[in-house]
């Protein structure tokens, strides 16, 4: 009844009913697009007011991509709701091209990931930078050595995360190309880092490894591991909003509690690194 109304009182056709489903005119669609706007300044004119008055409220949509989520949530998500009672949290997981485009969309408020996207209308505050480490199977040549020099990797030992994800990228700019087909006869690509952590040990080869995974391993699966010689090779993390964002007031909560939980040695910068592309 009320787009109804609304149709009668701009004299035109704002839905096409004879459609099924339903569906704008075209008309219709610069209609819809006038009204998004108006919704969105109607959301920001609440949330000047909430922050006005210093009250953090409402719903908060957060998207975590796959090689963070089980990592960082721990580490602020609960001192977040006891502080914030009010705030009703929602987090999934999306690699980042869907977080780019649900972010212009405005399905969600939010994210962390790596970055930097390249992306004009999103807006990034990065939060810390987070060093790769190298994981080798039991047995690799290459535990024989202290630090690890990117030369000393080929691509054919590798074992990788599967097309999508952002780490895949990184991990890749890594490894060196080479013309020798022979190694191993699987070939494998991963969902999840605990996936790829577990077929190294069971198998041969490496993977590369950021510092909060890297945390999480036993102390014998850290025998494991080895730094990088040189500039140590890391991948920058950032809070992300987009275009359509309008809830400052939780936005700011957020960063400001996980910045107080970061563990502390990512609170400084490694003194050489080198931060790694994600395309």
């Amino acid at each position: 009844m009320q787009i109804q109304k609304l149709e009668d009182y701009l004299q035109i056709i704002i839905f096409d009913r004879s459609k099924t489903p339903v569906e704008p005119t075209p008309m219709g669609r610069k209609v819809l697009q006038y009204a998004q706007k108006v919704m969105g300044a109607a959301n920001e004119l609440e949330e000047l007011g909430k922050s006005l008055r210093g009250e953090v409220s409402g719903e908060f949509i957060l998207a975590i991509i796959p090689t963070l989520a089980p990592y960082i949530l721990p580490l602020f998500v609960n001192k977040f709701l006891d502080k914030y009672p009010d705030v009703e949290l929602k987090i999934y997981e999306y690699q980042t091209d869907e977080i780019i485009r649900f972010l212009r969309e405005g399905k969600i408020d939010g994210a962390i990931l790596a970055t930097p996207l390249e992306e004009k209308d999103i807006n990034e505050r990065p939060l810390f930078l987070e060093p790769f480490s190298v994981f080798f199977s039991p047995g690799h040549s290459l535990l024989k050595k202290k630090q690890i020099e990117k030369k000393d990797l080929e691509i054919k030992d590798a074992w990788l995360l599967k097309e999508g994800h952002c780490m895949r990228a990184q991990a890749l700019s890594l490894c060196k190309v080479t013309k020798d087909k022979s190694g191993r006869q699987l070939f494998f690509e991963a969902g999840s880092m605990e996936t790829l952590i577990n077929m190294v040990k069971s198998s041969s080869g490496f993977t590369i490894l950021p510092y909060l995974t890297c945390e999480t391993l036993s102390e014998k699966d850290k025998k494991l591991l080895r730094e990088f010689k040189g500039e140590i090779p890391t991948r920058e993390i950032s809070f992300v909003t987009g275009p359509l964002s309008m809830k400052s007031s939780i936005e700011k909560a957020l960063v400001e509690v996980f910045e107080e939980n970061l563990p502390a040695a990512l609170r400084k910068a490694p003194k050489r690194s080198e931060i790694l592309s994600i395309n």
